[in-house]
């Protein structure tokens, strides 16, 4: 499978994310891609759909007008970054398009495009309201946009909720993360991402490829508590949203305990309660 790393910041499954952009590319007939590598004007690369060329329309608006674009792009970045919501709109020259911005822990990481689609308006209005009889190739302009494939409007916003789904594929499915340098940040996701299982130092070391005393001692010189602690702490807070729900000896297994007797004890240090006066407590006070 091939995967980019860009500037040692972006891990991205290439293969899976061109087969969406594909599948919507060929299904809707118009360009779709994932741009990432944005900086203040424009963004440096994008991994695009079948349809990754520019229309004949845009490519004749560009030879006069590219600054426009590039000032549009990133006016809707912009809007869209801020709402964290996508953003569907017509460009200067009359198309649609769309940016849907995705985020990973609150760090932006790149948007879901499609964009030079055709809606129903007629040229001559398109023309006067977005001043295109001013171009130099006014009549070729026209040419090439009564040739392009009508889309509705209302199948636009369809289009933008599948890629809202997209989105959340890309994101579940882990299709693009964030390299960190620095590998206690890895120690944190380990024990989030494994709190059903009875992880330890070792494991953990194992994981990062580091050792057992370095993730004593690194991780205690970060974040002011052993692994250990913060392994014990996270465990004890998953089991008492679970605590809610199910059983004392259901919470200990879902947790990577390996016999109720070690989890009370845990429980209890942590707590103050054992897991029985806890839920006890839950049912006096549900709220």
């Amino acid at each position: 499978m091939d995967i980019e790393i860009y500037k040692n910041e972006l891990l991205i499954e290439v293969d899976e994310i061109k087969k969406l952009m594909d599948l919507s590319s060929n299904l809707f007939n118009i360009r779709t891609a994932f741009i990432y590598a944005i900086d203040a004007e424009e963004y440096t690369k994008e991994i695009a759909g079948n349809m990754g060329d520019y229309q004949p329309f845009c490519q004749i608006i560009q030879e006069e007008l590219r600054h426009k674009c590039i000032a549009c792009d990133r006016d809707k970045f912009q809007e869209a970054r801020e709402k964290r919501k996508p953003v569907l709109y017509r460009c200067y020259n009359g198309l649609y398009e769309m940016f849907l911005p995705l985020y990973i822990e609150n760090i932006l990481v790149g948007y879901l495009h499609f964009g030079q689609v055709r809606s129903e308006e007629d040229y001559k209005k398109i023309e006067i309201e977005c001043s295109l009889d001013k171009h130099t190739k006014a009549d070729q302009l026209e040419k090439c946009y009564n040739s392009m494939e009508i889309i509705p409007k209302e199948k636009l916003i369809l289009i933008a909720e599948l890629f809202q789904k997209f989105s959340d594929i890309i994101l579940k499915n882990k299709l693009v993360q964030i390299k960190e340098a620095k590998p206690e940040y890895y120690l944190k996701k380990y024990v989030e991402e494994n709190l059903d299982k009875p992880i330890d130092v070792r494991s953990a070391a194992e994981h990062i490829g580091r050792s057992p005393s370095f993730v004593t001692h690194k991780f205690k010189e970060i974040y002011g508590v052993t692994f250990h602690e913060y392994l014990c702490r996270s465990k004890i807070e998953h089991a008492k949203k679970l605590l809610r729900k199910y059983s004392i000896s259901e919470t200990y297994q879902f947790c990577g305990f390996n016999n109720r007797y070690h989890f009370s004890k845990v429980f209890k240090k942590i707590e103050g309660v054992t897991p029985h006066e806890y839920q006890l407590s839950i049912q006096e006070n549900p709220n």
